[in-house]
């Protein structure tokens, strides 16, 4: 049996090699007391050794750190003379191109015209009536017909193309329409110009 505060080990084939004072195997090996104190030795040596190289590495570099104060550039707040900024430009509103309607259909190609007359009242033959005052001064033959509704209150020249505009304005002046009736829409695809006649339109007939 094992003394008391002396430490024991079960027997191993290490205990059949000869004894030697100078060596001791490893799992046999009594911890010293001082052996918890190690890791801390270790992480303070090392702690002072980096501590020691950064003061040199600053001491060594302190003339690379200094600026020049001759090489520090000075920024103002102030734009160069040649940079300073022009003179705010001033858009004008663009001005629309005035579009000049056309009053004699015989100075234009109207080859490939094509021209709608609906008669948006109850008054019967008025769209038939307005296509002869058309061909009368030189417009093509027009479609003649019968709106969609009976009481339309106000004329509209309709027309779908930028170029078709001067067109329609003339065809306007010729039935004694305001310019405020020309409208350009898509609403009418069967022709270039499409004439709605409304209450307002004066008819020949009862001229």
């Amino acid at each position: 049996m094992a003394s008391p505060g002396k430490t024991s080990f079960l027997p191993d084939r290490f205990d059949d090699v000869e004894r030697d004072l100078s060596y001791v195997g490893t799992h046999r090996r009594q911890r010293s007391s001082w052996s918890v104190f190690a890791p801390i030795g270790i992480g303070l040596g090392a702690v002072i050794v980096l501590v020691l190289a950064g003061l040199w590495f600053v001491d060594r570099s302190d003339d690379y750190l200094t600026l020049d104060a001759s090489e520090i550039p000075v920024i103002s707040g102030d734009a160069p003379e040649e940079e300073s900024a022009d003179e705010p430009v001033v858009l004008e509103p663009e001005v629309p191109e005035e579009v000049v309607a056309v009053t004699d259909p015989t100075q234009i190609d109207t080859e490939g015209l094509t021209l709608t007359i609906l008669n948006g009242t109850s008054t019967q033959g008025m769209a038939a009536r307005a296509v002869e005052r058309l061909v009368a001064v030189g417009w093509p033959e027009a479609t003649a017909t019968n709106a969609d509704s009976a009481d339309v209150q106000q004329s509209v020249v309709a027309y779908s193309e930028d170029a078709d505009k001067a067109i329609a304005l003339g065809i306007a002046g010729e039935l004694d329409l305001d310019a405020d009736a020309v409208v350009q829409t898509t609403a009418y695809p069967g022709a270039r110009v499409t004439v709605v006649l409304g209450a307002d339109y004066v008819d020949t007939e009862s001229t």
